[in-house]
């Protein structure tokens, strides 16, 4: 006979149990089964029902707020409040620099400069807040802010100190006191972009740091900017500018540095050369360390066979693109548009004898050079895409 299982035992003697206990027969249990029994359920019912009798309290559901909608009023509210205080700040400096500035200038600027009437004066002013305006919603840092600024004023310091011999002390205190005026309130209340920290800004949040970390590399982007605005100018001294500017400015002084050909292209370097940095820092630096956001969604790949025309269109002008070439292209189309607006307002506005035509020719090489040196730092980076 074969020994009965532990399992069977128990399910004998629970079955004969609950028919002594009930008097009749009973379904046998099912020893699978783990619903609670009636036993158990009952008991439950017991301690709830014994629980002491009080004054009902109401139960307050306090929902948590959105932690990412709480801050954005604030987060508004103090962006609002530092591109104020940039604005006042910078028109504050700038009053403050300029006025510490005539103490050391010889006065030449006055003798060449267009009398200021309110309509001029209002316009300078709305202009200056414009492109400080400019500069913050497009993001960016004091070294973008310092590298335009320096780029806006050359064209008119060249102009000034080549043809009407405005002394250099004149021109490095005009442009130092602009540019500080609108580089330090960005300086103060924008962090500095990892492109212009590479040194100490997070490894994955630096594409290209060997390239922007290198001193050599810096140093020969910021001459070949330099030699393209000279070779360039040069050029146009040689075919067109003479009569241009003979014909469109009363009140030069002289045309002599249009006319010493090439003995004159050591001059304009040293004089570019600050220039050829700030086209370094602001057309090369940013580019190559765009597309460094390692969590960013993957692009959705595209398809000649499914897309739609729009998307066919968009491609093919902007879609096919690098990260670097997109923000380069950004870059160089927003200098260009600037740098002639700069040009043609403070040369036409400010100094004395100038023609509209005259300052929008004078304002057009520059903006050639600007176009010039942004495609060919489009094939210095290519290696780095």
């Amino acid at each position: 006979m074969a020994p009965r299982s532990r399992h069977s035992k128990s399910a004998s003697v629970t079955s004969s149990t609950s028919d002594s206990v009930n008097g009749g027969m009973l379904p046998p249990a099912t020893p699978v089964s783990k619903s609670p029994s009636p036993v158990t359920t009952r008991k439950a019912r017991s301690r709830s029902t014994t629980s002491p009798q009080g004054p009902v309290t109401p139960v307050v559901v306090i929902t948590k707020p959105d932690d990412a909608a709480q801050p954005l009023v604030p987060r508004k509210a103090k962006e609002v409040g530092k591109f104020t205080l940039t604005i006042v700040l910078s028109t504050l400096l700038e009053a403050a620099f300029q006025t510490g500035a005539s103490f050391v200038t010889p006065g030449d600027l006055a003798l060449v400069s267009r009398w200021p009437d309110t309509t001029v004066i209002v316009g300078l002013l709305g202009w200056k807040l414009a492109k400080l305006s400019l500069y913050w919603f497009r993001g960016f840092d004091a070294y973008d802010v310092a590298s335009v600024s320096l780029l806006l004023f050359t064209p008119q310091s060249i102009l000034l100190g080549l043809f009407y011999e405005i002394s250099p002390i004149t021109l490095t205190a005009t442009t130092l006191s602009s540019v500080l005026a609108n580089a330090l309130p960005y300086y103060f209340f924008r962090p500095l972009s990892p492109s212009h920290k590479p040194g100490s800004a997070p490894k994955a949040s630096l594409r290209n740091r060997p390239i922007l970390t290198d001193p050599y590399t810096a140093i020969a982007t910021s001459l070949l900017a330099t030699t393209i605005f000279a070779v360039l100018l040069e050029a146009s001294f040689a075919t067109f500018l003479p009569e241009w500017l003979i014909t469109h400015f009363m009140g030069l002084r002289t045309l002599e540095p249009a006319h010493r050909g090439p003995s004159g292209l050591p001059t304009l370097l040293l004089a570019l050369l600050p220039a050829g940095v700030a086209c370094m820092e602001f057309l090369f630096a940013p580019p190559t360390a765009a597309g460094s956001v390692l969590l960013a969604p993957p692009a959705i790949p595209f398809d000649p066979a499914t897309a739609s025309f729009a998307a066919h269109v968009y491609y093919n002008a902007w879609g096919w693109y690098t990260a670097r070439q997109k923000e380069l292209i950004r870059r160089t189309v927003f200098l260009t548009a600037l740098l002639v607006t700069e040009s043609v307002v403070q040369v036409w506005g400010t100094v004395a004898g100038v023609e509209l035509p005259g300052a929008l020719g004078y304002a057009g090489v520059w903006g050639l050079g600007v176009v010039v040196v942004g495609v060919v730092l489009d094939w210095v980076g290519g290696p780095s895409d």
